[in-house]
C-alpha cells in the first residue's frame, strides 16, 4: 500500500482532527442496530466520533462531509450488503483511502454480514450494484470505486461472521480503536498528584452541586497560564461518568477561528446526543432528547460573551441535572451568561510554587544545595503562575549559578506583574534561527504534525529538529499524539512579537496569517521586503484583484501558502492580472490551490524553491521555457486537469516526490537524466498517459511504452501506474530501478506484454498486476528474488504460470483468483512458502499438478468454481493442510484415497460438486476433521468409515442415508454441534433422527424434516 510523504502545511493538508473516528456506513443496512450500538459504545469510552445522520442525500458528497473525513484520525468502514449501491458511500470510501495514503491514517474495515471476498472481487450484491451504476457513470469512475473496494477489502479488519455474539464484535472493534488512539480508559490518573489540583476541584465541585436538580452553569476565571484548562479537564474526567452524556471542547476561541462557531456547537451536540447533528438548529426530536439527557459540558477558553451565548443557547435547552463549566480570562463573560457560581483560580502559594518550579528546574520536589536562595528569588517574579514557573524552571534547568544570577538581573529590570515579559525571557534566550522556528510555529503550525512541520522548516533552511528540541527544553512547545502543543499565552506572546514589528502596517511585519490583514496588504499593494511568510485560507477573504507587481517588493518572502480546505467549491477569490510580473525568487515553499493562470510568470526564477504545491489548478504548463530547479524536492500538481506537459525532470536533480495524480490530459513524463534521489512518483488516474521516460540517451520509439532503459541507479521506492489505461506494455528495464520496492499496475486494462527480466533483482517486494490483459509471465520471473507478494487478481487473459515461479523463495502471498483463462499451474508452486493457495474463480482450471515432495507451509487451498476433475494422490504431501475448499467444482468426480494422510485437515468443503458420487471409504481416518460439507453432491451412500470421525463438529449434507446402522451413526452425532440436512426425513424409525434427539445437537437446519422438527419441539 502506498504511504504518502505529503508535507503540505495548510488547513487542508494537515488539519488538526476534530474527531477520533469517522464512521462510514450504509444507513438502511445498519443504522438502527449495529451502528447505533457501536456508536454508543465508542461514546461510552470517550471516543469522539463523526457519524453522518443525513437521510436525504444528493447526488454528490457534500463539502462538509469531505471536511469531516479530513478532520478524523481513524476511519471505521462498515461494509454491509448494500454498501456499494450508494454512490455517496463509494465517494466517501475513495476520499477516506486518499486520506489514508496522504496522512498515513488508520482504516478499519468491518465486514458486516457480507463475505470479504464479495467486497474485494465485487461479486453478488456488489456486482449487482455496479450493474446499476454503469448506466449512469463512466467506466473510469466505476474503476476508481472498484479499486477502492478491492483495496479496503485487503486491509486487516473485522468479520461479523467470525465473531459472535454481536456485542463481542463491537467490544473488539472499540478495543482496536482505543489501541490505535493510544487512549486510556480513565484519564483521572493523569491528574493525580498534580500540585494543588485537589483544592481547586473541591471548590468547583461545591459550586456544581452535582447531586442537586436544576441546570447549573459554573465559571472558572483567572489570568492566562494560571491553570484553568488543566483544572477543568481534570474535573471533567472525574465527573463524566455521573452523567448520561458528556462533551469537552478545549481552546474554544482557537477552534472557532479555525472551524467556525456552528461547527463547534454541532460537535458538542453530536457528542451529547450521541449522533452527528448536521445543522445548528435542533430538530424537535433532538430538542426533546437534549432536554431529557443529563449532560456535562465543558467549554474551555471562551472570551466573547456573544459567542458563549450562541454556543450554549437557552439554559432551558438542557435537561435537569445538567452542568456546564466555562473557563475564561474575562469575568464579565461569565457574568453575562448568568453563571450560578464563578470560581477564581488564584496564584499558587509559596510551597506549591517552589515544588512546581523545582520539578522543572531540578527534576525533584526541592532545590539542590546552594540554589535554595536563588530559587526563592525566582519565585518572586513568577508570582505563583504555573506557566511562568514551568517556563522559568525549564529555562534555568542545568544552568550554572552565574547563569541564574544573570537571569535574575534581567528579571529585576522588568515591570512588576508583567508575566508576558517573564515568559519572553525564554524566547530572548534563543538564537536567531530558533526564534524564527518559534515564531513560525506560533503563527502557523500550532496543532500540526511535528514531523510534517519539521520537514517544512527544513525546506526553509532551518535545522528544525534541533531547534524544536530547544523549544521543548524551554517549555515553549510540547508534543501530544505527534502534534505540536503550545499554550495560548505563549502563542499570544509570539503574535505580539510580530505585531510589535510594526503596529500600524501589517505589510512591514515578517509574518502574515490573519485574512483581513493579508487582504489589505494584497488589495493596496503594500507588501514590503519585511514579509517572510504568508498563510492565507483564500475562502476567508473577499475577492481581491492583484496588481501585476503585487509581489515585486516582497524580496524576502520564503513561504507563501494560498490554500483552500478540500471539498469546497471550485474557484478562487484571488484574481490575477493578465500578466503577473513575477513571484519572489527567494521562495522556498510555494503552495497555491487553484492557481488561476495557464503558467507561472516567465520572470520567476525559483532556484531556491524546495516545495512547489499547486493542486487543482488551471495550469497547462508550469512555464513557457525550461528553468533550473536545483533545490526542488517536492512537486505536487495533483488534479491539474488542463496540464498537458511538465518540464524535463532532469532540471530537478534533487527531486524526491512527484505527485501528478489525476492530471487527466498529461501524456508524457520525461527526464533526460538520472533522478538518483526520487523516492515516490504518483501517476494514478493519468488516463491520457502514454509514456513515462526517466532514463538518459534513449528516445521514445513506440507510443504506449514505458521506456526506462539505462536508469539503473534510480532510487525509487514506489511506482504507482494504476489505471493508466493507455499503457500497452512494460519492458524489463523498469526492474533495473535500483531501489524499486513496489510496482502497481492495477487496472491497466490494455497492458499485455511483460518482457524478459535479464538479471537478478533483489529490491522489488510487491508486484501488483490486477485486472491487466497480461497473457503470460516470463520464464525469467525467477530473477525477482526479493519478491514477497504477486497479485494477478482478475487477469482474465492469463493462460499460464511459468515453472520458474518455484524459485521465488521469499514469495509468501500469491493471488490468482478469477484468472478465468488459466488452465493449469506448475507443480513448482508447491516449493513456495505460501500458507494459502487461492484459485477461486479460475473457471478453466482443469488440472491439479502432482506434488513432488512434502510441502509444510500450505494451510489453506481454495479451488472454488474451478474445472478440476480430480486431485492427485500426491495431495498427501501437503502435510500441514487444514482447509480444502472444492465448492462448486462441478467437474470433480472423486477424491484421492491418500487424503486420509492429511492429519491436520479440519475442514473439507465439497458442496455443489454435483459430479461427485462418493468419498473415500477410509475418510474416518482423518483425526482432525471438524467440518464436512457434502450438500448438493451426487453422493447417495456414505462409507461406514465415516463413523470414526471423532472430531467432527459440523456436518453439512444433502442426503443422510435413512437405514445406516446405529453403531455407525452414534459416534458422529453425539459430537456434532451443528448438523445441516436438506433431505426429506419423515420416518419415525430413522436412526439419525433418534440420535439427534438423544445427543444434544445444538443446531439442526433441515428442510421438510418433519420428525426432526417434532423432536426438537418435544425437547423444548
Amino acid at each position: 500500500m502506498l504511504a504518502s510523504s505529503s508535507s503540505a502545511i495548510s488547513m487542508s493538508s494537515s488539519p488538526t482532527p476534530m474527531y477520533n473516528v469517522f464512521l462510514s456506513f450504509r444507513g438502511e443496512d445498519t443504522r438502527d442496530n449495529f451502528i447505533s450500538h457501536l456508536y454508543a459504545e465508542m461514546a461510552r469510552k470517550n471516543i469522539e466520533t463523526f457519524m453522518d445522520h443525513k437521510l436525504g442525500r444528493g447526488e454528490e458528497i457534500s463539502p462538509s462531509l469531505y471536511k469531516a473525513v479530513e478532520d478524523s484520525m481513524i476511519y471505521v468502514i462498515i461494509l454491509s450488503e448494500n454498501y456499494a449501491s450508494s454512490t455517496w458511500c463509494l465517494d466517501e470510501l475513495t476520499k477516506i483511502l486518499e486520506c489514508r495514503e496522504k496522512y498515513g491514517r488508520d482504516v478499519i474495515p468491518v465486514f458486516y454480514k457480507v463475505d470479504p471476498s464479495n467486497v474485494r472481487y465485487q461479486t453478488k450484491s456488489y456486482a449487482e450494484a455496479f450493474v446499476k451504476h454503469q448506466d449512469r457513470f463512466k467506466d473510469a469512475q466505476l474503476d476508481v470505486w472498484k479499486a477502492a473496494l478491492t483495496q479496503v477489502a485487503g486491509l486487516s479488519g473485522w468479520d461479523s461472521q467470525e465473531i459472535r455474539p454481536e456485542h463481542k464484535l463491537i467490544e473488539d472493534i472499540v478495543e482496536d480503536i482505543l489501541r490505535k488512539l493510544k487512549m486510556k480508559f480513565s484519564f483521572v490518573s493523569d491528574y493525580e498528584g498534580m500540585i494543588g489540583i485537589d483544592k481547586h476541584a473541591k471548590q468547583i465541585e461545591s459550586l456544581l452541586k452535582v447531586e442537586s436538580a436544576g441546570i447549573r452553569i459554573v465559571g472558572v476565571w483567572g489570568m492566562g497560564g494560571i491553570g484553568k484548562t488543566t483544572i477543568a479537564t481534570a474535573i471533567y474526567h472525574k465527573l463524566a461518568t455521573q452523567f448520561s452524556s458528556s462533551s469537552i471542547i478545549l481552546n474554544v476561541q482557537q477552534e472557532i477561528e479555525r472551524f467556525g462557531l456552528q461547527n463547534i456547537r454541532n460537535k458538542y451536540l453530536s457528542e451529547l446526543l450521541e449522533e452527528n447533528n448536521p445543522t445548528s438548529r435542533l430538530s424537535l426530536s433532538n430538542d426533546r432528547r437534549l432536554k431529557s439527557t443529563k449532560a456535562l459540558l465543558v467549554l474551555d477558553d471562551v472570551n466573547n460573551s456573544a459567542q458563549l451565548k450562541d454556543l450554549i443557547g437557552m439554559r432551558s435547552n438542557f435537561a435537569p441535572g445538567s452542568r456546564i463549566i466555562v473557563t475564561s480570562r474575562d469575568k464579565q463573560v461569565l457574568n453575562n451568561v448568568d453563571a450560578d457560581g464563578i470560581y477564581e483560580v488564584k496564584e499558587m502559594n509559596f510551597h506549591e510554587s517552589l515544588r512546581l518550579f523545582c520539578l522543572n528546574a531540578f527534576k525533584q520536589n526541592y532545590p539542590v544545595e546552594d540554589y535554595a536562595d536563588l530559587s526563592e528569588k525566582i519565585l518572586n517574579y513568577a508570582r505563583g503562575v504555573p506557566l511562568a514557573l514551568e517556563v522559568l524552571g525549564f529555562l534555568l534547568c542545568g544552568r550554572t549559578k552565574e547563569a541564574w544570577e544573570s537571569q535574575l538581573q534581567k528579571l529585576d529590570k522588568l515591570p512588576e506583574n508583567d508575566i508576558f515579559k517573564v515568559l519572553k525571557l525564554s524566547y530572548e534566550g534563543l538564537d536567531e534561527e530558533q526564534k524564527d522556528i518559534f515564531l513560525d510555529i506560533a503563527c502557523f503550525y500550532r496543532g500540526h504534525l511535528e514531523n510534517v512541520v519539521a520537514q517544512t522548516l527544513d525546506s526553509c533552511g532551518f535545522s528544525a529538529h534541533i531547534g524544536m528540541e530547544v523549544l521543548k527544553d524551554r517549555a515553549l512547545i510540547s508534543i501530544s499524539e505527534g502534534r505540536i502543543v503550545m499554550h495560548d499565552l505563549i502563542q499570544e506572546m509570539g503574535h505580539e512579537i510580530i505585531r510589535q514589528q510594526c503596529v500600524t502596517d501589517p505589510g512591514k511585519r515578517s509574518r502574515l496569517w490573519k485574512p483581513e490583514e493579508i487582504y489589505q496588504v494584497l488589495k493596496k499593494n503594500k507588501g514590503t521586503e519585511a514579509i517572510q511568510c504568508i498563510f492565507l485560507d483564500i475562502c476567508k477573504i473577499e475577492k481581491v484583484e492583484l496588481h501585476a507587481k503585487t509581489f515585486k517588493k516582497m524580496d524576502n518572502l520564503r513561504t507563501m501558502l494560498f490554500y483552500k480546505p478540500y471539498g469546497l467549491p471550485k474557484g478562487s477569490n484571488i484574481i490575477l492580472p493578465s500578466f503577473l510580473e513575477s513571484l519572489p525568487d527567494d521562495l522556498k515553499f510555494l503552495r497555491w490551490d487553484g492557481f488561476p493562470q495557464k503558467s507561472l510568470p516567465q520572470d520567476f526564477f525559483p532556484k531556491y524553491l524546495v516545495k512547489l504545491e499547486m493542486p487543482h489548478n488551471h495550469l497547462e504548463q508550469l512555464w513557457q521555457r525550461d528553468k533550473d530547479l536545483p533545490n526542488l524536492k517536492t512537486l505536487d500538481l495533483r488534479g491539474s486537469h488542463n496540464l498537458i506537459e511538465i518540464p524535463d525532470l532532469a532540471q530537478c536533480p534533487n527531486i524526491e516526490e512527484v505527485i501528478l495524480s489525476h492530471c487527466t490530459k498529461l501524456g508524457q513524463v520525461y527526464s533526460s537524466n538520472f533522478l538518483c534521489k526520487l523516492k515516490c512518483l504518483w501517476l494514478n488516474g493519468c488516463i491520457s498517459l502514454r509514456s513515462l521516460h526517466i532514463p538518459s540517451n534513449i528516445l521514445l520509439r513506440t507510443s504506449g511504452l514505458i521506456v526506462l532503459h539505462g536508469c539503473h541507479n534510480l532510487d525509487m521506492f514506489v511506482v504507482d501506474l494504476s489505471y493508466c489505461e493507455s499503457l500497452l506494455s512494460i519492458p524489463t528495464e523498469i526492474f533495473k530501478l535500483k531501489f524499486l520496492k513496489r510496482l502497481y499496475l492495477r487496472g491497466c486494462f490494455n497492458l499485455e506484454k511483460f518482457g524478459e527480466i535479464k538479471e537478478t533483482i533483489e529490491s522489488l517486494v510487491v508486484l501488483i498486476l490486477d485486472e491487466t490483459a497480461i497473457k503470460e509471465l516470463p520464464s525469467s520471473l525467477h530473477h525477482l528474488v526479493g519478491l514477497e507478494e504477486l497479485s494477478l487478481f482478475n487477469c482474465q487473459k492469463l493462460e499460464t504460470i511459468p515453472s520458474s515461479i518455484g524459485s521465488l523463495g521469499k514469495l509468501s502471498k500469491l493471488d490468482l483468483t478469477f484468472c478465468e483463462s488459466l488452465e493449469t499451474f506448475p507443480s513448482s508452486i508447491f516449493k513456495l512458502k505460501l500458507t494459502k493457495l487461492d484459485l477461486h474463480g479460475c473457471s478453466m482450471l482443469n488440472t491439479f499438478p502432482e506434488i513432488l515432495k512434502p510441502a509444510e507451509t500450505f494451510v489453506h487451498i481454495n479451488l472454488t468454481k474451478t474445472a478440476i476433475k480430480e486431485l492427485p494422490s500426491s495431495l498427501e504431501y501437503l502435510v500441514g493442510l487444514q482447509t480444502l475448499c472444492l465448492k462448486l467444482c462441478t467437474e470433480l468426480v472423486s477424491l484421492p484415497n491418500s487424503i486420509i494422510n492429511l492429519n491436520y485437515l479440519s475442514e473439507l468443503d465439497c458442496s455443489g460438486c454435483c459430479s461427485l458420487t462418493e468419498i473415500p471409504n477410509n475418510i474416518g481416518s482423518l483425526p482432525s476433521l471438524r467440518k464436512l460439507s457434502l450438500q448438493n453432491t451426487s453422493i447417495v451412500n456414505l462409507p461406514e468409515g465415516i463413523a470414526h470421525l471423532s472430531s467432527l463438529k459440523g456436518w453439512n449434507s444433502h442426503q443422510i442415508p435413512t437405514r445406516m446402522p446405529a453403531n455407525f451413526i452414534s459416534p458422529i452425532v453425539k459430537n456434532l454441534t451443528k448438523l445441516l440436512a436438506v433431505a426429506s426425513l419423515s420416518s419415525s424409525e430413522n436412526t439419525v433422527i433418534s440420535y439427534i434427539h438423544k445427543s444434544g445437537v445444538m443446531a439442526f437446519h433441515g428442510f421438510l424434516c418433519q420428525e426432526v422438527s417434532k423432536l426438537q419441539r418435544d425437547r423444548v
